[in-house]
């Protein structure tokens, strides 16, 4: 397959979201949060929002603490990470008043529970100290999780829910392989595969299969005839 980034419709959102955060006044809210289930693309997306708007990218984790965040935050920034967490966020604060960078938080979920308040409230008092961007994103509870720090919650003026890949997506996604896959096989992911972590993992050992037997074109039929479904699940 071409290594090429496809415009999903929930990057086009992302983008969108992005956008009208960047366009709100310095005084507003400026918070967003994208949700929904995996394989749809979220993380690929996000890199790419990463890149463009020049955005500090991290992945959370169970691990987290305020002191572990903050240093990650001052190796971003390439500032100095030693010393004692209000050091640290002293540094971490100046560095967004003097220069504002939009920071996103994947898997958020890590950070939605009650050992990990803490660092919520931390990345709460960034934002409102120094207007900067911050973005969540998270699994499909997110959104229900979220709304339980009502005070948090308010903040948050930009959601997005993650959708479920559509067809104009897997045709995209279809167009990247080495052969041509035809209409009926793209039918058939469409309603079994709305995925495009599977997709991809299909596409690539069908690639496979097709060089090895001198193939071009892939139906319904000869994808079924293929094997490459093995030990994917449909759910």
């Amino acid at each position: 397959m071409r290594e090429e980034f496809v415009e999903t419709q929930n990057y086009i959102k992302l983008v969108e979201a992005f956008s009208n955060l960047d366009s709100l006044p310095s005084t507003a809210p400026r918070m967003g949060l994208g949700f929904g289930n995996f394989g749809l693309g979220k993380t690929f997306s996000l890199e790419r929002i990463a890149a463009k708007e020049n955005a500090i990218l991290l992945r959370a984790a169970q691990t987290w603490s305020k002191s572990s965040l903050l240093s990650k935050l001052c190796t971003e920034l390439t500032l100095d990470a030693t010393g004692h967490s209000p050091a640290k966020y002293e540094r971490i604060r100046e560095s967004f008043l003097v220069e504002p960078r939009t920071v996103i938080i994947d898997e958020v979920d890590a950070l939605l529970k009650a050992d990990k308040t803490n660092v919520l409230e931390m990345l709460r008092d960034l934002h409102d100290e120094t207007n900067i961007i911050l973005f969540f994103v998270g699994m499909e509870e997110a959104n229900a999780k979220f709304k339980r720090h009502r005070h948090y919650y308010s903040r948050i003026v930009e959601l997005i829910v993650f959708e479920q890949i559509g067809r104009s997506d897997i045709e995209k996604y279809c167009g990247l392989c080495a052969v041509i896959i035809e209409a009926d096989l793209i039918n058939f992911f469409v309603t079994k595969y709305p995925n495009l972590r599977q997709i991809k993992v299909m596409l690539l050992r069908l690639e496979k299969f097709c060089e090895m037997n001198g193939i071009d074109s892939v139906d319904l039929a000869t994808f079924k005839a293929s094997g490459v479904e093995h030990g994917i699940s449909k759910s």
